[in-house]
């Protein structure tokens, strides 16, 4: 049996203190310009290179493509240029108060090897984002560039993986983003009523070939994930506003009420309106 599972889950990452130091949205030099800091800049600093750039990794001089980008930790050393046509690129300095590195393994980030991904749109937005945080310094500015910095990172991980897995597995990597797109278009339109069939056709594939692959990528079959969407949703509805027992199972996609109290029970231990009764109020879904 065909069996192919894409590893995008980062198990134990947690949000850290990140501290912006100093950031650069398109900066543009000419070709007579290069950095070399034999010593590295003393923080973490990532680059991204809008333009063709020149790049010592190891020793080694490398001639790397446009919209590639680089993770320096603070002492490694630095030296990067385009002595023909001169380079664009963004760039943050940042620290933290928490183990900076061990963040970065635990997203699979690389540090001081050149890397490129193929989606670098949220790269340029974020930074030009710190940028404008960090001249403006409104209120919670640096609240605000702490979170902006931990999303960035979980982005550009959740991207490098997708790229290190298309390279591995073209295929499979490909259509697992179709069905993350079908996943989200049932998922997110709980009262339709779907059949295998109709999920299967997001995808364009037969119902038997969906549903193998739906529970490799997911662990779980499309059928019982749609009921427990249902179920969650049911719930939050029953212990958060006054709709009546009918109408909740409408709305999350049930017209029979015997078929949605069984499920209900099933999930819960409870019948929808004992449980409605037993935690409304109380936030617990």
């Amino acid at each position: 049996m065909f069996r192919f599972h894409l590893s995008f889950c980062f198990i134990e990452v947690i949000n850290i203190e990140l501290k912006l130091n100093a950031v650069g949205y398109d900066y543009k030099h000419d070709n007579n310009f290069r950095i070399e800091r034999p010593y590295g800049s003393g923080d973490y600093l990532f680059l991204f290179f809008k333009t063709a750039i020149t790049i010592d990794i190891e020793g080694e001089n490398i001639d790397e493509k446009p919209n590639s980008c680089i993770i320096f930790t603070p002492d490694h050393f630095q030296k990067y240029y385009n002595a023909k046509n001169g380079f664009i690129n963004d760039w943050f300095h940042f620290t933290a108060n928490n183990n900076v590195e061990s963040f970065l393994e635990k997203l699979d980030l690389p540090t001081n090897t050149i890397f490129s991904i193929s989606d670098f749109s949220f790269i340029r937005f974020i930074i030009k984002k710190l940028e404008r945080e960090f001249i403006r310094k409104d209120i919670f500015w640096e609240e605000n560039v702490s979170a902006l910095l931990n999303n960035f990172f979980i982005e550009l991980a959740r991207e490098n993986k997708y790229q290190n897995n298309y390279i591995e597995d073209p295929h499979n990597t490909a259509l697992y983003e179709k069905f993350k797109i079908a996943r989200e278009e049932i998922l997110t339109n709980l009262q339709a009523p779907w059949t295998i069939e109709e999920m299967a056709s997001l995808v364009a594939l037969s119902r038997s070939r969906f549903s193998i692959l739906y529970k490799d990528f997911f662990n779980q079959s499309p059928k019982e994930e749609l009921i427990r969407a249902r179920i969650n949703r049911a719930k939050y509805l029953l212990v958060s506003s006054n709709s009546q027992v009918k109408d909740v199972a409408q709305k999350v996609g049930y017209d029979n009420m015997y078929h949605f109290s069984k499920q209900f029970k099933r999930i819960t231990g409870h019948a929808p309106g004992r449980y409605g009764a037993l935690y409304k109020g109380n936030n617990q879904f």
